[in-house]
């Protein structure tokens, strides 16, 4: 298959896993982000937004991948539409593709610093809910891991573009409590 075939294909397969969950990470994740940018050079802008969007794809890709191959048989019944059990994709190419995010979005915080504690809370809130029995259960999700992940998402947002101050830091704790 030609390279641009391959490329064009995991732009699709990314799209099936991700597409549901861009209003609540890669739309947010970069709304918030715009309150960090006031005063920076518009090449600095520039460089750090597309830091912020492709850390933000593995973010969303790395825990849409962790709950489908974890919740196969769930969605073989509740949303058969889902790249696994449409058969658009294996279970062994979700897994290797989790592999390469996983190394990805790891490259990606040593890279860029500003987000490796961010990264590491959401690597674990995702094996939480995905591996864990109180990952399934209500308040381990909406106490526990929309909290993490929301503190997460916001607080790498601001990050990639200036340091916190206490205005930033109340409106990212309020938000993700």
């Amino acid at each position: 298959m030609p390279l641009v075939s391959c490329i064009l294909r995991e732009v699709d397969v990314f799209f099936s896993f991700s597409w549901r969950d861009w209003s609540v990470t890669i739309i947010p994740g970069t709304i918030f982000a715009v309150g960090a940018i006031r005063g920076l050079p518009i090449p600095v802008i520039i460089n750090n937004y597309l830091i912020l969007i492709w850390w933000i794809m593995h973010f969303v890709y790395f825990f849409n991948l962790s709950n489908q191959i974890t919740g196969v048989a769930e969605d073989g019944i509740n949303k058969k539409d889902r790249p696994i059990p449409s058969g658009k994709v294996t279970l062994a190419g979700a897994k290797a593709r989790w592999m390469i995010v996983l190394a990805s979005y790891l490259a990606i915080s040593i890279y860029e610093p500003n987000v490796f504690l961010e990264t590491i809370v959401w690597i674990f809130t995702t094996a939480f809910l995905s591996l864990t029995p109180g990952g399934h259960h209500w308040i381990g999700k909406n106490n526990i891991a929309i909290t993490l992940g929301t503190w997460a998402l916001l607080n790498a947002s601001w990050r990639l573009f200036a340091p916190h101050n206490p205005e930033s830091q109340l409106w990212v704790y309020g938000v993700a409590a």
